[in-house]
C-alpha cells in the first residue's frame, strides 16, 4: 500500500501514475490522513466493486435516481433500498413526481 500527500500530488503527479501503472492502489493524504483512495482503472476492479462505488457517489450528490443506480448495479429498487437502510442512508433521493410515484408502488404491495 502507497500513500501519497497531497502537497506531493501536486508537485510530482508522476509519483501516483507510477503506482496506477503498477497496479497498486494508493491513499491520498491531507495532513498524514487518509481523505481519499485512488485505484488502477483494470478490468477486474471495474468488474469487482468501482462501477458501484461510483454509483453510490453519484446518487449521494443527486447526479443519479434511484432507478439509474439499479438499473445501473442490476438489481431492484426494491434490493437496493434495503441496501442503503442498511448502510444508514436516506432511501429517497428524488424529486416529488418521483418519490410519490415509489410511494404508491409501496403502498400497492
Amino acid at each position: 500500500m502507497a500513500s501519497i500527500a497531497i502537497r506531493e500530488l501536486r508537485n510530482s503527479p508522476s509519483n501516483l501514475t507510477r503506482s496506477l501503472e503498477q497496479d497498486e492502489y494508493v491513499f491520498i493524504t491531507k495532513h498524514g490522513k487518509p481523505i481519499g483512495v485512488a485505484v488502477p482503472l483494470s478490468n477486474d476492479n471495474l468488474r469487482f466493486g468501482l462501477t458501484r462505488a461510483t454509483a453510490l457517489q453519484a446518487w449521494k450528490q443527486g447526479d443519479l435516481s434511484l432507478g439509474k443506480m439499479a438499473e445501473l448495479l442490476e438489481t431492484s429498487k426494491a434490493e437496493l433500498r434495503e441496501i442503503l437502510a442498511d448502510m444508514n442512508l436516506p432511501v429517497l433521493n428524488e424529486g416529488t413526481e418521483e418519490a410519490m410515484k415509489e410511494a404508491k408502488k409501496l403502498l400497492a404491495s
